[in-house]
């Protein structure tokens, strides 16, 4: 007991040190690499079907301003992107060329601090247009096949990736058929059980604010939709080292 309160601002020193430690190793946001994957809302596909400033953009620029960032790209994402393809550029360690520099992406991936994802809707849209007589039981199975393809890419992500995987939901659209609203919430259901990512849900922030849409024929949002998107995800990882503390 002497001895502790004799050292007692050097254990607490110590501990907190250690801490710190712990929450650099668990996010390396000192020197960060961010990759985004993913399908057209990862790529940044706006309202009106360009590619403009997407949620990973504003979170590009949030880590500059607030944190050392020494890597970003979204070079990897597809407007028509699948779960099943997305899985097979990673196992094949697709390349691409980015600012005449060669990207490998089961490498990318490896060397990633951070990783932001969005995938899924082009599955269940593509599923639902080749199923006659959509039932609910039809519906349901298609369910599971995304479900299961989701959890094998997770699975094949999270071998050359051990940090946290932030998951970007859908939402629902008032110019969707209520059967497609409907899958959307059952997917995102789905998907928010998986233990290795951390989901982030958009549904109420578009329900509340149609400003964040400006075409109501195509399924993105506009520049404000994904910032606030962005928001969102900050929220999360604050929140994530808040608990790490």
């Amino acid at each position: 007991m002497q001895f502790l309160k004799k050292h007692y601002k050097i254990i607490i020193f110590l501990l907190v040190v250690f801490l710190i430690y712990l929450i650099f190793q668990k996010t390396n946001f000192n020197n960060l690499n961010y990759t985004a994957l993913g399908d057209g809302f990862a790529k940044g596909i706006d309202s009106y079907e360009r590619v403009d400033y997407g949620y990973s953009d504003y979170l590009r620029d949030y880590f500059k301003k607030n944190l050392k960032l020494n890597f970003y790209t979204k070079a990897f994402t597809s407007k028509d992107m699948s779960i099943k393809e997305l899985t097979y550029d990673i196992v094949t360690s697709k390349k691409v060329t980015l600012n005449r520099k060669k990207l490998n992406l089961k490498e990318t991936i490896r060397e990633s601090d951070f990783l932001t994802l969005t995938i899924g809707l082009n599955d269940l849209l593509y599923k639902i247009s080749i199923t006659s007589n959509l039932s609910t039981e039809k519906l349901a199975i298609i369910l599971e096949e995304i479900n299961q393809d989701f959890s094998n890419l997770i699975e094949e992500i999270k071998k050359y990736y051990p940090n946290d995987i932030y998951f970007i939901g859908y939402y629902e659209r008032m110019s969707y058929p209520n059967y497609l609203n409907y899958a959307i919430r059952k997917m995102n259901n789905l998907f928010s059980k998986n233990e290795n990512i951390i989901f982030i849900s958009t549904e109420k922030l578009f329900k509340e604010n149609k400003k964040l849409t400006s075409n109501p024929k195509t399924a993105y949002p506009n520049n404000f939709g994904y910032q606030e998107i962005a928001n969102l995800i900050i929220e999360k990882i604050k929140a994530q080292i808040k608990d790490t503390k």
